[in-house]
């Protein structure tokens, strides 16, 4: 509850600046202070940015501040270039929308009519995927991440390439669960080359930045079609939210509809701008004014059935006075943010160097918008008590990295009170609605909507927080699945701890049973444990590619292989007549342990590298 009080507090305090009386007076004085008293009282955590303010036809506030090299003092100005990250699919729905008007795209047709015949090849359901399911996260794609980011100096695979190789499984029906997709993001855009006869860098060059005026920004991987911005870019050095420092961070982004687009914060301003109707309901973006009040209608709702979640790409902010719209963009090294309120006419567009950045991208926004009136909401059909487990559906359900559903998508969530959720060792989540809770302030959320959805037993199922659904796990998976990582651990620990012991006895030459193939059971244990935590450290590193996943694939089917066949071997020693305990001891452990294993092999599916 302190926080709801300080927000309806700061809200008391800024309403002079906040919402329709800042885009209707233009004063921005009084906006102005406050923006840079916030960034003096963070300036512990800030690197570098830029923020612009604007209405459709003026820009009210335009700021640079920090520096983009701090080891070298290199302050930051209006010339320095950003990623947009995700934001960059926001051109999707303008170029989407484009063709609409053409008479060239239906937004709701089968997709595989745009598509060459079977180009989708790991779809689940014979459903229908539509372009607005590809724009509102809504076609059923699970996570994917590798080659999402590859170095820029080394190959890079065209689009069609990109998208055709390196699809994602589909584990949702299309239209039932929002699960953020950069996949899904980019085949929309292979489609809009399909439908366009050119390539979509060319598109978006020609019907976006072209008419906008936006001549300092790139969209291609390696930023090679605008030299300038290449040559910008490679000042800008990058930094966690702590400031730790990481280098350029020069990725490029396979799939680049998804995330690519990188400029300075007056381009970036002016597409903003451009995303607001002009005193005739006009945008330079469109022929026809209703296309672009067509773009703000709702393709997906939360959990109450009327409140809109996705807008044909653009994520609700609900927590933000008026009717804002925008998304969010986080890159290796970066992050980026574009709010319009479609009500009052009014956004902004925020740049960093910093990669996951919170006090600026999501903070700060409260301080030109406002704060939300959230008694708007009413979800009370779904505002049941909460004491389950939830798990995004943005994860993996097939294939490899299935055990990132458990290690890092896994919510377990209770009612701490009847005004608080709490997810422990994570974050807590304030009452402000019936069955509507605001994210508490935090290193990964911060100022995140969510509407509880319950079962018709009244039971909560689920809840919707933006960018993807959570579905309800049963506790009983859950231990199940602790317990079956702890036999894991056990396993490679066995493994280390047999490996010693065999060594010391020899070193002592002490007498020793079936000392062979106890060695290499053990030893096979520690080759699976330290390639499951190569590979976990090689997609945390972003170091994946798909050339190396049938590598990975055929280690974690050839390793499992020779330690059921080491095993059975020790096993048949059981028939060795007038064992003693001690022997039996050391057949029947290893054989334990083995089980111990294969049943995560099974389950998590380690081998599994085609998906």
């Amino acid at each position: 509850m302190k926080r709801i009080v300080s927000g309806l507090l700061i809200t008391i305090l800024l309403l002079a600046i906040s919402g329709p009386a800042l885009a209707e007076s233009g004063d921005t004085s009084a906006l102005q202070s406050t923006i840079e008293q916030y960034v003096h009282e963070n300036a512990d955590t800030t690197a570098a940015m830029s923020l612009s303010v604007f209405t459709a036809g003026e820009v009210l506030l335009e700021q640079s501040f920090g520096h983009i090299n701090i080891a070298d003092g290199i302050p930051n100005t209006l010339d320095d270039v950003f990623e947009w990250g995700s934001v960059t699919k926001l051109l999707l729905p303008v170029s989407a929308m484009q063709l609409v008007e053409q008479g060239l795209l239906d937004l709701n047709a089968n997709i595989n009519t745009y598509l060459p015949e079977g180009f989708l090849t790991k779809l689940a359901y014979n459903d229908p995927i539509t372009i607005i399911h590809l724009l509102s996260h809504t076609a059923g794609f699970q996570e994917a991440i590798i080659e999402l980011f590859v170095p820029s100096s080394g190959t890079i695979r065209s689009l069609e390439d990109a998208v055709r190789s390196l699809q994602p499984a589909q584990v949702f029906r299309p239209g039932e669960v929002t699960s953020y997709s950069n996949f899904g993001s980019a085949l929309a855009g292979y489609i809009i080359e399909r439908i366009s006869g050119q390539s979509y860098h060319s598109y978006v060059h020609e019907n976006i930045f072209a008419p906008l005026g936006m001549t300092q920004t790139a969209l291609l991987p390696g930023l090679s079609d605008n030299p300038w911005v290449k040559a910008q870019r490679e000042r800008v050095e990058c930094y966690t939210p702590g400031l730790q420092h990481m280098g350029v961070a020069d990725f490029a982004i396979t799939w680049y509809p998804a995330g690519m687009a990188t400029g300075t914060i007056a381009d970036f301003r002016k597409f903003g701008q451009a995303l607001l109707p002009d005193a005739n309901g006009s945008s330079p973006l469109f022929q026809h004014p209703e296309s672009l009040s067509n773009v703000y209608t709702p393709t997906s709702y939360y959990p109450d059935g009327v409140t809109g979640n996705n807008y044909h790409g653009f994520w609700a902010e609900l927590h933000l006075a008026g009717k804002v719209i925008g998304h969010g963009g986080n890159t290796a090294g970066m992050s980026a943010m574009l709010h319009i309120d479609i009500e009052n006419s009014l956004g902004t567009v925020i740049m960093t160097n910093q990669a996951g950045e919170q006090v600026y991208n999501r903070r700060m926004s409260t301080l030109i918008f406002g704060w939300s009136d959230f008694s708007q909401f009413d979800n009370s059909v779904n505002d049941v008590r909460v004491n389950t487990a939830f798990r995004s559906a943005r994860t993996f359900q097939k294939g490899m990295f299935r055990i990132h559903a458990m290690m890092g998508s896994t919510m377990p969530m209770f009612q701490r009170s009847s005004d608080v959720l709490s997810v422990p060792l994570f974050t807590d989540f304030d009452r402000v609605a019936p069955g509507v809770y605001l994210a508490a302030e935090n290193d990964m959320l911060s100022n995140i909507v969510m509407f509880i959805s319950s079962d018709e037993a009244g039971n909560a199922d689920g809840y919707t927080m933006m960018t993807s659904d959570y579905l309800r796990v049963s506790w009983g998976l859950i231990a199940f699945e602790v317990v079956i990582l702890l036999m894991l651990l056990i396993s490679g620990i066995y493994g280390i701890v047999v490996l010693i012991r065999l060594l010391v006895n020899k070193i002592r030459k002490k007498e020793q049973s079936y000392t062979v193939i106890r060695a290499c059971i053990a030893a096979v244990f520690v080759l699976i444990m330290v390639h499951l935590a190569f590979f976990a450290i090689s997609a945390f590193s972003l170091a994946l590619t798909l050339s190396s996943m049938p590598i990975h694939g055929m280690i974690q089917i050839l390793l499992p292989l020779t330690l059921i066949i080491c095993t059975t071997l020790l096993l048949l020693k059981l028939k060795t007549p007038d064992l003693s305990k001690k022997q039996k001891r050391q057949i029947i452990t290893p054989a334990i342990m083995c089980a111990f294993f294969m049943i995560n092999t099974i389950y998590w599916q380690f081998w599994v590298f085609w998906v």
